[in-house]
């Protein structure tokens, strides 16, 4: 076998357009990896830090501890976001019904079907319909929901009805402006996408990432000139693994492109 297999000639390319030998190539493709594990570690630990203290500050300030929950309008929210939070509530009763063995699946079907199931009812149904009988709580929503949902609470559709009277209160400088926020989770958002499936991230969009990066995690919970913060503290272990790994990987980088 050759280490070409393993890549695929394909991927391999991308590292080849930058450096004149194949052996570079895929060490350029290692080191790009060990980034990304690092660049996923920290991205993880933003994205759970900023759904939750995004949802206290929403439940604090709308008086809804359970607004992910159907039947809840309290938050002007969009249809994309309903949507999204359709799915999570989806995604949770499924979580919920994968934990049951066969024989306690297979006792919902009296609530599910109490007239009986329907002749040639495929699996398929029987099974959603068995999940639609859990109820799951607001933690168990949260945990299904995506950066997706969280980073579009900062967009410009939410000025004026969750910035302002609610999210800026996480990012207390005030000289600071939701566009920069949500700026910042769209960069992350979309390498955290291409690092999920194994796309390489260097160059511009690799320094754009740690600017977003660092720009998120310096002002959360942050007053203007203040430095030393609760979330840089929490976040320090992930944060010098990353920055370690970037310069070793800029270091990398160099060599490996070096042609004589």
């Amino acid at each position: 076998m050759e280490v070409i297999e393993f890549i695929s000639a394909e991927r391999l390319r991308t590292y080849q357009a930058h450096t004149d030998l194949q052996k570079r190539a895929v060490a350029l493709h290692n080191h790009t990896l060990q980034l990304g594990t690092s660049l996923m570690a920290m991205i993880a630990l933003l994205e759970l830090s900023l759904r939750n203290i995004t949802n206290q500050r929403l439940v604090a300030d709308f008086g809804d501890p359970d607004w992910l929950l159907p039947g809840h309008a309290t938050l002007p929210l969009k249809p994309f976001e309903r949507n999204a939070i359709s799915k999570a509530y989806s995604q949770a009763q499924k979580g919920a019904y994968s934990k049951l063995s066969y024989k306690d699946k297979a006792a919902l079907d009296d609530q599910a079907y109490p007239n009986g199931i329907p002749p040639r009812t495929p699996h398929k149904t029987i099974a959603k319909k068995r999940q639609s009988l859990f109820q799951p709580s607001h933690g168990q929503v949260i945990s299904q929901t995506t950066l997706s949902l969280w980073k579009r609470l900062y967009a410009a559709e939410y000025e004026n009805t969750l910035w302002r009277p609610s999210l800026r209160k996480i990012f207390p400088n005030k000289s600071l402006k939701r566009g920069d926020v949500s700026t910042a989770l769209e960069t992350i958002y979309s390498v955290r996408n291409r690092v999920a499936h194994h796309e390489p991230v260097y160059g511009q969009r690799l320094d754009e990432t740690i600017a977003a990066i660092q720009f998120i995690r310096s002002n959360i919970g942050a007053r203007k000139g203040e430095e030393d913060t609760i979330f840089k503290r929490f976040s320090n272990v992930h944060y010098l693994r990353l920055q370690m790994d970037y310069e070793s990987f800029l270091e990398a980088w160099n060599t490996l492109t070096e042609t004589e």
